[in-house]
């Protein structure tokens, strides 16, 4: 153990539906605990403020800020992992508030530098609070899977895989008209934030189409699942984040958007399409399916990934950071 305690926080409503800013939160309490670093996330379990050397918050979205006035009034550092990317122009009352919470931070933590990008072409941020750490992906993504565990809930076997809550900006429906282009089977895990393009999703979606609803991450299942697909499609208008990189770990080939957080992370790996062409996205997943070059993208992709993101190499490297900074 190296003595640290940390608490993670986020804003008050995060969980009432559940995505990947949340299950990235449970994950980082993960991998600090396996990297020796007590770490509680806040709630009815977790010990009063006094006890922890320093405070990591994600997100800025502003039901947060109460809980961060508290930490910097009783002194501890707080580590902000802002967790956002900005499609948009942010309004200059946000950029203010933003601010605010800046000003509070100790360092803020970027995945990667198309994220840093991304943050600071709105939100000044004091160059000498800014970290980069890449993603850190569990290493239960390196366990062999058990593949007949998926049969308890689908018993879809040739099928592309789409992970994440349905919602437009994950642009479901085009993949969806993708698939029923292909006649190839799909499997849609992660349950829904807007219900009516969920219901449209459905009404559009062939017979082979399934639909479940949120998985643990890092579970068992979520495993088996990503083990039996043929290909994992994210064709988001905002970058696909950390369920392609657990694909790619466990060596799936990935089909994804195309833009600067992706170019970082897969270079020329995978198969990137225009989000707003169903011919285009069932292109680039016949192409995942049967390219010459299909299994040499994927090896190197695992390669890129196991080495800039597994746990055993993130995890030292996080906790590092947070033992130099609570001095």
């Amino acid at each position: 153990m190296t003595g640290l305690k940390f608490i993670l926080t986020t804003y008050s409503t995060a969980f009432t539906v559940s995505g990947g800013g949340e299950s990235e939160l449970v994950q980082v309490a993960e991998i600090l605990k396996g990297s020796g670093v007590h770490t509680d996330i806040y709630g009815i379990g977790s010990r009063p403020l006094s006890f922890y050397d320093g405070v990591i918050h994600f997100s800025v979205h502003a039901d947060g800020h109460a809980i961060l006035r508290e930490a910097a009034s009783r002194n501890k550092r707080i580590f902000l992992w802002p967790n956002v990317w900005w499609l948009d122009p942010v309004p200059a009352s946000e950029v203010q508030r933003i601010e605010q919470i800046i000003g509070l931070a100790h360092k803020l933590l970027f995945k990667s530098q198309a994220e840093l990008d991304n943050f600071t072409q709105y939100i000044q941020v004091p160059a000498d609070k800014i970290e980069v750490l890449p993603t850190c992906v569990s290493n239960r993504f390196l366990a062999p899977p058990d593949k007949d565990l998926m049969s308890t809930v689908s018993n879809s076997t040739d099928f592309a895989l789409c992970l994440g809550l349905i919602e437009p900006i994950k642009n479901q429906l085009q993949t969806i008209r993708a698939l029923n282009e292909l006649k190839l089977d799909g499997l849609f895990v992660g349950g829904a934030r807007d219900d009516a393009y969920y219901r449209q999703c459905v009404t559009e979606a062939h017979p082979g189409i399934t639909f479940l609803p949120f998985i643990q991450p890092c579970s068992a299942m979520l495993r088996s699942i990503i083990a039996n697909c043929s290909v994992m499609v994210e064709p988001s208008i905002d970058p696909p984040g950390r369920s392609s990189l657990e694909g790619a770990i466990m060596q799936k080939p990935l089909v994804m958007s195309d833009g600067p957080w992706q170019r970082e992370h897969f270079e020329d790996g995978v198969w990137y399409t225009p989000t707003d062409s169903v011919s285009a996205i069932a292109s680039a997943i016949a192409g995942a399916l049967n390219d010459a070059d299909r299994e040499a993208r994927i090896s190197a992709t695992y390669e890129r990934v196991m080495a800039r993101h597994s746990a055993s190499t993130i995890g030292a490297q996080i906790a590092a950071l947070l033992a130099r900074e609570s001095v």
